[in-house]
């Protein structure tokens, strides 16, 4: 998908929901509650369990493209879908310092509100948490391990959501601050129903990535 998935007119599109595009594949949105914590009104769950401070708090994707349509999610039906990824590879790098800019950008225009702590927004520009969920699959940029170490040598923790069809991927996966693992449905009848998934052994999948979950050494979490 990596040639298709921003064509001009999803770029558009996506700029139009104030998303921060970077590069061919990936995409930034300040959260509500980022803006919330800014304005003194508070912050997310995260503030209140890990005292992850919501203002310096950045909301990314690492790839657009997911392997489900799953009936809650807010992705555009015109947004891309694949099993697995085929075209350009953005370096680790590039993605992180663009997603950063990205982010710094999109916060400039809370600046200015009534409601602003002017120290909040200062510190806001000082990233200290990546929460890589948002849109799409993150986990199937192939150079996932290589962010999230850069991330990490900067002092940035890490708070990955996945969709539980990619197990080998999760296996694979680098020790990261929190793995989330999106439980959608009790059974394999609703599952479908529910995700609509392009893999016809999607069940399978839930359950094999549910199992490499358990053996995972770091902080995890199941989202249901």
């Amino acid at each position: 998908f990596g040639n298709l998935m921003i064509s001009q007119n999803i770029k558009e599109k996506f700029k139009k929901q104030h998303y921060g595009m970077v590069g061919n594949h990936s995409t930034v949105k300040i959260c509500g509650w980022t803006k919330s914590m800014i304005k003194n009104e508070g912050g997310c769950y995260k503030l209140k369990f890990y005292g992850i401070m919501s203002h310096q708090c950045m909301q990314m994707t690492t790839s657009l493209s997911c392997a489900n349509r799953c009936i809650f999610c807010w992705r555009d039906y015109k947004e891309p879908i694949s099993k697995k990824w085929t075209g350009y590879v953005d370096e680790p790098e590039f993605i992180l310092n663009e997603s950063l800019n990205a982010q710094e950008k999109l916060l400039v225009g809370i600046k200015g509100a009534k409601k602003a702590n002017r120290k909040l927004y200062n510190e806001s520009k000082k990233v200290k948490h990546v929460a890589l969920s948002l849109t799409g699959e993150p986990i199937i940029y192939p150079k996932i391990n290589e962010i999230v170490e850069k991330f990490h040598e900067r002092g940035i923790s890490t708070f990955l959501v996945t969709n539980a069809q990619y197990p080998e991927e999760i296996k694979n996966l680098s020790p990261i601050t929190q793995l989330y693992l999106s439980v959608d449905a009790p059974n394999k009848k609703l599952l479908k129903k529910i995700d609509k998934p392009l893999f016809e052994d999607y069940w399978e999948r839930l359950n094999k990535s549910l199992e490499y979950l358990s053996e995972k050494k770091q902080r995890t979490c199941i989202r249901l």
